[in-house]
């Protein structure tokens, strides 16, 4: 059943006879469909060649002294600490740094922190004392040196170690001695099995490599794909966990596919055809991209892929990395452990056998990806519209991938976009019973459901999160009047995630044609516990109007208190 050929036929439409159109109909109707496996054997064993389970432990224990020190960059300045801690990994970064001013800087950072741990005078000693040994200063200076000035000279030359040293150290041969004196060694082989697209078969050449990078990977706080660029597709064979919670999808939706599924109409066709060109090239890509969430928000990924060649030649995998774009004031820093990771990234792994599993292939670079680092490249793609290639002229233009995010949705048997047709309106009946259950019990005439964690809240919240009508819960205990609770039927109707609804005030729906009056109207129904039915002019979070059709219900506790204001929207 394996996918192996395309057969194209092709003509002029202009140049066509009757007789030219009846042979190519006939033609058309003769071709083949399929064909037995054993009349034309694969030129390449595609992977699937006997390699001896004791080479694919060796690949597997070169692969996590690898990975380990990936793993390390995500908190550079910890992995700093690690290393201190031991002195054989102390001595083989001081022996890398050589004797210039990284060592220096690594040597007084060490010592500083062993000022640190010290109290009093024997600490006002001892600070002297690293000062004029390692910093220059005179006898004087390192007397009126504070422990405040000490300790900031000290973090300036831990960050500075983290962003530059820590890096090429770990890249080096040098860096394993660190990994073999400080991390755990690898566990069992197979036991990341699991986290891998379940249909995938791991080619045998590279089985220990892709089982040790998922261990690593699927814990990472980064996003981070695996694609097989020898399947038809280019499918994910891998997605960890913080792609799944930032994209919204779930492994078993994502993996198996091609990542396009992040694709709609808002998404730049430049962007589609660098990723599009360098992929063929077999180049690493840095681009800045509009994607889709699964519940059709739009978010800014920082994109950065790197091929992965084997030892034979043949292009293999392809790692991709997922930065989202959001303006956070930590943003800098998230940016350079992400250039760390990706200067660790191998762009070559090294299998067991001399057997190609396909056809040698040659990377490519363009004049404009040569000799610039990482970071530049992630600073150039921040900054400015991609560099097409003319070789890419054929993704130039929206409608190829404008389907893509809801095609996806279409194949999961739903839509969470905001452009596809309503869900049904069948109210659950398990809901409103508990519905009916609660209004009874506040009542006086029942006891409370069992339903939720079995408080009054969790009760309500396991009846209305399973409505098709959109509710929010307002705690009016809580200063601001914030929402406490929104289901999914409110984030289908806003576009807006439950991340980004509770703990604000619902005046975020508000927008330059919602009406004053009504919203005086709403304003006094919440403060004086006033149940309310009004329509009113709102926004989604991408930016379209609706006309709201809102009730306000106030809900008391048997003391008299107001307790929640509960929010029940519709679009008209």
């Amino acid at each position: 059943g394996e996918y192996r050929y395309s057969l194209g036929v092709l003509s002029a439409v202009e140049e066509q006879t009757p007789e030219a159109a009846a042979a190519l109909a006939t033609v058309r109707e003769l071709l083949p469909r399929s064909l037995p496996a054993s009349a034309q054997p694969k030129a390449y064993a595609g992977g699937m060649v006997l390699v001896e389970s004791s080479s694919q432990r060796e690949q597997y224990e070169r692969a996590h002294v690898m990975f380990t020190k990936l793993h390390w960059t995500m908190d550079p300045l910890a992995t700093l600490e690690k290393i201190a801690a031991n002195s054989d990994a102390l001595a083989a970064m001081r022996s890398f740094l050589g004797s210039g001013e990284e060592q220096r800087h690594l040597d007084f950072w060490v010592e500083a922190r062993k000022v640190q741990a010290l109290q009093g005078a024997t600490r006002d000693a001892r600070r002297r004392g690293v000062c004029e040994d390692y910093l220059g200063m005179s006898g004087s200076s390192a007397q009126s040196m504070t422990q405040d000035a000490f300790d900031a000279k000290a973090a300036e030359a831990g960050s500075s170690l983290a962003v530059g040293a820590l890096a090429r150290f770990l890249r080096s041969s040098a860096g394993d001695v660190a990994v073999a004196r400080i991390a755990s060694p690898p566990g069992p082989m197979g036991d990341s099995r699991s986290l891998i697209w379940d249909r995938y078969e791991v080619p045998a050449d590279l089985t220990g490599f892709v089982l040790s990078f998922v261990s690593f990977a699927e814990t990472f706080p980064a996003c981070i794909v695996l694609s097989d660029m020898a399947m038809s597709g280019n499918p994910m064979l891998f997605v960890n966990r913080e792609f799944c919670r930032v994209t919204g999808f779930t492994k078993a939706e994502a993996q198996g596919r091609n990542c396009r599924f992040l694709q709609g109409p808002k998404t730049e066709p430049s962007s589609v055809a660098v990723i599009q060109d360098t992929l063929r090239r077999g180049a690493d890509c840095f681009v800045k991209i509009t994607n889709y969430r699964k519940n059709g928000e739009t978010f800014q990924n920082l994109l950065s892929m790197r091929p992965l060649h084997d030892s034979n030649g043949v292009y293999r995998l392809c790692f991709g990395v997922q930065f989202e774009v959001d303006g956070g004031i930590d943003m800098k820093q998230r940016l350079s452990k992400l250039s760390m990771l990706l200067q660790l990234l191998p762009s070559e792994v090294a299998v067991p056998t001399m057997a190609a599993a396909g056809p040698r292939h040659r990377k490519e670079l363009m004049p404009h990806e040569q000799g610039k680092s990482e970071a530049e490249q992630l600073a150039l793609a921040l900054e400015r519209p991609p560099a097409v290639s003319s070789s890419a002229a054929d993704m130039q233009g929206s409608e190829r991938y404008a389907d893509h995010h809801d095609e996806m949705l279409e194949a999961l048997g739903g839509s969470m976009g905001m452009a596809h047709s309503a869900p049904s309106m069948t109210l659950p009946e398990p809901s409103l019973q508990i519905l009916r259950d609660l209004q009874a019990a506040g009542e006086g005439r029942g006891r409370m459901p069992s339903a939720g964690d079995g408080s009054w809240l969790g009760a309500l919240t396991a009846a209305v999160g399973e409505l098709p009508v959109a509710v929010a819960i307002t705690d009016m205990t809580v200063p601001g009047v914030t929402v406490c609770y929104c289901n999914a039927a409110f984030e289908r109707l806003t576009g807006y995630p439950k991340s980004e609804v509770e703990g604000r005030n619902c005046r975020f729906l508000q927008g330059a044609e919602t009406e004053p009056r009504v919203v005086s109207k709403m304003v006094r129904a919440l403060r004086k516990a006033k149940e309310l039915s009004v329509r009113v002019t709102n926004y989604r979070k991408d930016g379209r109007r609706f006309t709201n059709d809102l009730s306000l219900t106030p809900v008391r506790d048997s003391s008299g208190e107001y307790r929640y204001s509960l929010g029940v929207l519709s679009a008209v």
